[in-house]
């Protein structure tokens, strides 16, 4: 059991802040002489940590299923995410009986962790897709007499149902070739159509049917059944892999970054996700100025010809207007393709719209270049010129970087469970704007590229053992207390600050007020006193324990800390990745909330720490902005400059010298700097938003508003 679960989750997690991180305070100011007994100190405390973990682990194992079970969970998994239909449903079927021997086991004394189980959703379709039908009566027996699973027990029979259903539209699908997806409900007597297209979409993942786009619905025939011209001309077919064009067969060698003499700049810390949503209120109006920020608001109606294509879901800005792209093959501009890209010049005139040459499955554009790239699937990296046609591909899954990152993260094997198939493990992509550069991730390295296939440089993040790494720093550190963007404000009041603030202006402040308030030097300032701490702990995530902890002035102004990041081991995965606004540097966000940056040689020079893993980093000639799933920060150097809290689902763009956060019913309007100038709200979902000469546009699906005259 102890097993399985470090191969899972990668050894033993610690929890802190960002994640699984752990923070070791020890006081800077004591004697070199104590540096080997503070040290041991750690290195026991840790030990115990870990001890005690390992003890509670084995005293509730018997409350979550046997290692045989996650083994088989594996082998589910995969067999599904390879389309192996057969196979998963042979896993479903082991896995079963191992469900049901937890459920009886009487060392669990009636406890048990309340899990998802595959085995009994996606495992019931792999019965059901197979026609497994004693399986699904096993399944369905055992939900049934199971209490702690009769959360499962409407999918148990909605798959005994299915079984019948997939073989009726088998049927259908071989007496009509040809016949349309929205004509199946009826051909077999169903009213719900959303199920019957899902199953349909299952038979054509299991290989049993081709769909052949024809208006807004689907032509379907049975595989191997010869379709006719117009169909077959719909479907799109992967074209043969490019192959690498590096040309060294051999490995190169990543530099394993220290992060021990960089300059940090630590920022408010963002929460994983909000108590409450951060949500925008709603409106009953077409559109609406909720603050009266604008001076004219007109909304016309779309004619039908000119409606914004939903299909073209993803917008990003760019040096000269908008990449919008479709990349579920939704359009008809992709009939056939797997996709297309659509550019909207700021100057107006004709839509130049192409198709894609392969699937989407990571996309990267930079704000201040033209062309974009994308990543397949199967792992093809594709670079787009300015006029969206192919520059160049190259295969990224061959190259020899690749290789040996997956031997040495063991990914065939164990190592595999942790960081998943291949398409997942290289995670990011980034061009530079001048296309001249682009570089990818894999786990936990990032190598630049150039375009004629030269290896620039490569970095690999330091892992995460105990001790990872040590930074000293003046009253500071990674606490815990995350507060919104208003509750920064008010600590940066409490502190009689306001943006623009670097950390050595907090720091310094900070330094002030103590020798102002603390009761040591001037009595009766209690109270303000506890006030200034908890600011300063808002601000930099400095322990509030840690501050009301020293006992005398003196100590809060000389106190400083050493951090110790430890994990348990592993990995720090690279999750966001892009050139700066000059294309000079890098920028690298990693799963602990930590961003990079990274100059033309691959040294890294300064480290930003938000708290949690970026989903987006965009940078400008003037500005760096960092997007986590609940906060947007604005920095100008390591001056922070703009502080806006926002939600998961909110796209960030950067037009005109203004930011703006567009969100499924409304848009939030930003200085470049990031202050708040107005709020746009509409009724309908936002189709489309964006800046043309000064004035905000938003389309929904049949109206258009016109946000003019932005008050500042």
């Amino acid at each position: 059991m102890i097993g399985i679960f470090k191969s899972i989750f990668g050894g033993w997690k610690v929890a802190g802040r960002g994640k699984d991180l752990t923070v070791i305070r020890d006081t800077a100011d004591t004697d070199s002489n104590d540096a080997d007994s503070a040290d041991s100190e750690r290195r026991s405390r840790f030990g115990d940590f870990e001890r005690e973990t390992r003890e509670r682990f084995v005293a509730q194992s018997h409350e979550m299923p046997g290692q045989a079970y996650f083994i088989r969970l594996q082998a589910l998994q995969e067999s599904i995410s390879e389309r192996r239909y057969s196979d998963a449903a042979a896993a479903t079927r082991s896995s079963l009986s191992l469900i049901r021997k937890w459920l009886e086991d009487p060392k669990g004394d009636g406890k048990r962790l309340n899990l998802s189980i595959p085995a009994l959703t996606q495992g019931g379709n792999m019965l059901a897709i197979t026609g497994d039908r004693k399986g699904l009566e096993k399944l369905h027996d055992l939900v049934s007499e199971f209490d702690h699973l009769k959360e499962y027990r409407a999918d148990a029979e909605k798959h005994l149902a299915t079984v019948d259903l997939f073989d009726a539209i088998r049927k259908v699908i071989a007496a009509k070739p040809g016949i349309l997806q929205n004509k199946v409900k009826a051909e077999v007597g169903v009213e719900d159509g959303r199920l019957v297209s899902n199953l349909i979409s299952w038979l054509e993942k299991a290989g049993e049917i081709t769909r052949a786009k024809n208006g807004k619905t689907y032509a379907l025939y049975l595989h191997g059944v010869e379709m006719s011209a117009k169909d077959a001309s719909a479907v799109y077919r992967e074209p043969p892999r490019p192959g690498s064009h590096q040309a060294r067969s051999n490995p190169g060698k990543p530099v394993e970054l220290s992060l021990d003499n960089l300059t940090l700049v630590p920022l408010p810390p963002s929460p994983q996700a909000w108590g409450s949503e951060v949500a925008l209120p709603a409106t009953s109006e077409t559109f609406e100025d909720t603050d009266g920020a604008w001076r004219e608001l007109s909304v016309e109606a779309i004619a039908p010809a000119d409606r914004p294509d939903p299909a073209f879901r993803k917008h990003f800005t760019t040096h000269g207007g908008v990449l919008s792209f479709d990349d579920l093959a939704n359009s008809e501009a992709s009939l056939g393709a797997p996709g297309a890209v659509m550019f909207t010049s700021e100057q107006g005139g004709t839509l130049n719209v192409e198709q894609l040459k392969r699937p989407i499955y990571a996309l990267n554009v930079h704000p201040e270049g033209e062309g974009f790239a994308t990543r397949s699937k199967t792992n093809i990296l594709t670079v787009y010129g300015a006029d969206l046609k192919v520059d160049f591909e190259t295969d990224l899954s061959v190259t020899p970087e690749i290789a040996a990152g997956r031997s040495r993260l063991d990914l065939e094997g164990e190592g595999g469970i942790l960081w998943g198939d291949p398409h997942l493990a290289i995670n990011c992509i980034a061009l530079s704007p001048r296309r001249d550069r682009y570089l990818y991730t894999h786990v936990d390295e990032a190598w630049c590229i150039g375009r004629d296939g030269k290896r620039l440089w490569g970095v690999r993040m330091p892992e995460r053992p105990v001790e990872t790494y040590h930074h000293t720093f003046e009253v500071g550190g990674i606490g815990r207390h995350q507060g919104t963007a208003v509750e920064i404000k008010n600590a940066l009041k409490e502190l009689e600050l306001a943006l623009p603030v670097t950390p050595d202006d907090i720091r310094q402040k900070y330094r002030d007020m103590v020798r102002q308030l603390h009761p040591d030097l001037n009595p009766g300032n209690e109270e303000r006193m506890k006030a200034v701490n908890a600011a300063y702990e808002m601000l930099t995530g400095v322990s509030h324990d840690d501050l009301n902890g020293r006992g005398s002035a003196e100590d809060l102004l000389t106190f400083s800390a050493t951090v110790t990041f430890t994990t348990g081991g592993g990995p720090d995965r690279l999750q966001a990745a892009i050139f700066s606004g000059s294309g000079d540097t890098v920028l690298l966000g990693t799963s602990q909330g930590r961003v990079l940056r990274i100059d033309g040689s691959g040294k890294p020079i300064a480290l930003y720490d938000v708290g949690t893993a970026p989903m987006r980093i965009l940078e400008t000639d003037s500005y760096l902005y960092i997007q986590t799933f609940t906060r947007l920060y604005v920095l100008e150097g390591d001056r922070l400059v703009g502080l806006q809290d926002c939600t998961t689902k909110c796209d960030l763009l950067v037009e005109e010298g203004l930011i703006l956060l567009v969100e499924n019913k409304g848009v939030r309007v930003l200085t470049e700097r990031g202050r708040p100038l107005g709020v746009a709200l509409t009724k309908a979902p936002i189709r489309r938003a964006g800046i043309k000469d000064g004035v905000l546009v938003i389309e929904t699906r049949t109206h258009r508003g016109r946000f003019g005259g932005l008050r500042e």
